[in-house]
């Protein structure tokens, strides 16, 4: 349509211009005397010029329909593209540097548009997938309460499950709501100059007050000299805590959790390495997907989204940074967050 617009734009300018001249050229040859005619070469240069126009209108014809050519491939492209198929792109072939470039923006919107999509579907069915079971239970318990006249205490156990229940479907919505706002509003985060060393010196005091309930020692390493980092407070250090309550939660009674940091190669690594179980080979992959779960013996039992690890990575990411992971079974893990220091 685009395409056949603009043809048909340029076909009239061109007609238009052509009856001009030749309205121009026949009241000439009316009006004009014959013996001035006679006289001067005039009528002679002008025989031309209709024939001229005419035959650069066919020109032109081809021309236009040759650079359009890409244009209505692309517009027959857009025709077919749904929210159900979004994988069709425009070839950038034999197309000049103006409109490749107007081809490879339109491919790139179409890949954003289907990973919001694949994003949003994917999200759909992980929150359909972790409420069910949470939502079964809180069911299931009610109607066990009601089939008959039971003790307090019964009442007061199926109630307690269901409130159990109801927070971890809480947890799940609010880290999801978080996760959607962390990948496509990064701009709600608030950056400035934080020095890395006296943060973590911070964040060490909370952990240890938080492994107290375990009996688990926190210990830290970091050095005297100061590191600025570009970062949001309030959500750097969620995403320390993230990986702190990973650390507890895996790590059995009276063992330990270290957070070491350095500067090197204009970055600040910080490690959070704990004595705990540890992580499968097979595991590793797939630590940072939404909802994944590791299952272990000593995890305890306070409501977990399954998201923990997917948010601390889109916040490490949104300060230019990444986490990685080593781990032992048995005997450990290691999440080293890295960050570009000033």
């Amino acid at each position: 349509m685009l395409a056949q617009t603009i043809k048909s734009k340029v076909c009239i300018l061109y007609a238009s211009l052509l009856g001009v001249v030749l309205s121009l050229y026949v009241g000439l040859l009316l009006f004009m005397p014959a013996d001035l005619l006679q006289r001067n070469k005039l009528f002679y240069i002008l025989i031309p010029i209709p024939l001229t126009l005419l035959f650069g209108y066919f020109i032109g014809h081809v021309i236009i329909t040759r650079i359009l050519k890409p244009i209505k491939k692309m517009t027959d492209t857009v025709k077919n593209i749904t929210h159900e198929d979004l994988s069709l792109r425009v070839q950038a072939e034999n197309v000049d540097e103006e409109l490749r470039r107007l081809i490879e923006a339109f491919n790139d919107m179409v890949s954003r548009l289907g990973e919001s999509f694949e994003y949003i579907t994917d999200s759909s069915s992980y929150i359909a997938h972790e409420l069910k079971t949470p939502i079964a239970i809180i069911r299931g318990e009610s109607e066990f309460a009601l089939k008959k006249e039971r003790e307090k205490e019964e009442y007061q156990r199926v109630i307690s499950v269901s409130l159990e229940e109801t927070k971890r479907m809480l947890k799940i919505i609010e880290d999801l709501l978080f996760l959607t706002k962390m990948n496509y509003q990064p701009d709600v985060l608030k950056f400035e100059q934080i020095d890395l060393t006296q943060f973590i010196r911070i964040i060490y005091e909370q952990a240890k007050m938080l492994a107290s309930k375990k009996n688990i020692t926190v210990n830290i390493n970091i050095p005297e000299e100061p590191g600025m980092v570009n970062a949001d407070d309030l959500h750097l250090r969620r995403l320390f805590f993230n990986l702190i309550d990973n650390a507890i939660k895996f790590t059995p009674a009276s063992g330990s959790i270290t957070i070491n940091l350095r500067y090197e190669d204009q970055k600040g690594a910080v490690s959070i390495i704990d004595s705990g179980i540890g992580i499968e080979e097979e595991n590793m992959p797939k630590l940072f997907d939404k909802f994944f779960r590791i299952d272990g013996t000593i995890k305890d039992t306070s409501p977990s989204s399954g998201l923990g690890l997917s948010i601390a990575q889109s916040i490490a990411q949104l300060h230019k940074g990444n986490i990685s992971v080593t781990s032992r079974v048995g005997q450990g893990t290691n999440f080293t967050v890295s960050l570009p220091v000033l």
